[in-house]
């Protein structure tokens, strides 16, 4: 009788727990299961919420799906500095949480909200974290030319025997700038090339997206015809996923950065329904490239779009040599910079470190104008490390723009008797 009765007062006492669980808001958050099952949509999005004023013990706790055990999500505060992260952030003047949390196991995540009695779900942010502005680099060519040393050992990043691509990704790292780099998979380099690429990835610290750029570098419908779209293109893809593990968000490629900009209807056809995005490229600036780039509903991926705002490359080599430093340069890099974070928008940018050498373009002495020191390291260092900006890679960008346009969130019904 004694088991019996413990038996019962377990069971009671877990029912009882199920119940008061059942009292705090809870939200359900869905993404169509064949995208999810494609590109895993892992990267944090932000879910804004209204809370009550004052909460003293607010926590939010995520699951995948009902019977999962409930995780409890870290919370941040507006003095740190973070970006990816899967958090929750309460802003009490505003009577808001901001809740970060991607997709994982499953193509549903659940949310539960503990210390707020009633909370009410508003958007979904335009930016990770709410924040303000967004900056989004990339890189173009690692793998393509012999002159940039791919899979060279490591001699430092302003070494001219470095791996130029190592070299510039070592450099963003420094600032805290995930880069995305665009691939060529036929190139130079051989096996210490994608030895190097894979130790990068290695280091876990999500600070670089590989993304396809082609198997050699076709800039024309005659120079893809000698191996084939698909295999440039989709050939490329497989070849990084197949030889590249931990990539970060997933196993997944997400972005497709054409090379020399060229693109035909044979391109995009191939493309279609493969990447998230299409990345474009001229070598101009693009003052009205600021925003999201449009979803293509007939090749089922964003672009193409994603030019520069500011053309780093045309700044950087009008010097002799390339890359040194002078004042007016950096000047009107930043500039560029400030007028797309005032009006709140995406400041698109990228260059090409073939062009470079080490020594000059990551020259890290104090700037002398015309003598030493890099503009490009004083441009970055007036970029980064800003807590109201967003910094990310092309692809991710636009991973968080699919969820925020197409995933449902609704509130969870509570168990009867729980109304409060």
């Amino acid at each position: 009788m004694r088991i019996i009765a413990f038996v019962i007062f377990c069971l009671v006492a877990l029912a009882a727990a199920e119940v008061g669980r059942a009292a705090n808001p809870a939200f359900r958050i869905s993404i169509d299961a064949e995208t999810w099952g494609k590109f895993g949509w892992r990267y944090p999005v932000t879910y804004v919420f209204h809370v009550p004023a004052g909460p003293r013990e607010l926590k939010v706790s995520r699951r995948d799906a009902p019977g999962d055990p409930w995780a409890p999500i870290e919370a941040k505060s507006a003095g740190e500095s973070f970006n990816g992260a899967e958090c929750v952030r309460y802003d009490p003047k505003a009577r808001r949480a901001c809740v970060s949390v991607g997709f994982k196991s499953r193509s549903t995540v659940e949310l539960e909200f503990s210390g707020a009695a009633q909370v009410e779900f508003v958007e979904i942010a335009r930016y990770y974290d709410a924040r303000k502005a967004v900056y989004s680099l990339s890189i173009d060519n690692w793998g393509f030319r012999q002159n940039a040393n791919p899979g060279a050992p490591w001699k430092g990043s302003d070494d001219d025997r470095s791996d130029k691509y190592q070299a510039a990704l070592a450099v963003c790292r420094a600032n805290d700038l995930p880069v995305s780099i665009a691939i060529n998979t036929h190139g130079a380099g051989g096996d210490s090339f994608w030895q190097t690429m894979q130790a990068e990835l290695d280091r876990g610290d999500r600070s670089w997206e590989p993304a396809v750029h082609a198997e050699t570098h076709p800039c024309r419908a005659t120079e893809y015809l000698v191996r084939g779209y698909r295999s440039e293109i989709l050939g490329c893809r497989d070849q990084l996923l197949g030889r590249l593990r931990n990539v970060p968000w997933g196993q997944h490629i997400f972005e497709h950065i054409l090379t020399c900009g060229y693109f035909d209807d044979s391109v995009l056809a191939t493309s279609a329904g493969q990447f998230v995005l299409v990345r474009g490229y001229n070598s101009g600036d693009n003052p009205t490239s600021v925003d999201y780039v449009g979803w293509n509903p007939q090749r089922g991926f964003y672009g193409v779009g994603g030019l520069s705002y500011k053309a780093y490359d045309r700044v950087f080599q009008s010097r002799k040599p390339a890359g040194r430093y002078y004042r007016s340069d950096v000047d009107a890099l930043d500039a560029a910079f400030e007028q797309v974070y005032r009006q709140g928008q995406i400041f698109y940018a990228m260059w090409h470190p073939n062009r470079y050498s080490n020594s000059v373009i990551h020259d890290p002495r104090p700037p002398v104008e015309g003598v030493q020191g890099s503009s490009l390291i004083q441009h970055l260092a007036h970029v980064a490390h800003r807590k109201d900006v967003w910094y990310v890679t092309n692809g991710w960008l636009h991973c968080y723009r699919y969820v925020a346009e197409n995933a449902k969130v609704v509130g969870e019904p509570r168990a009867a008797g729980t109304e409060r």
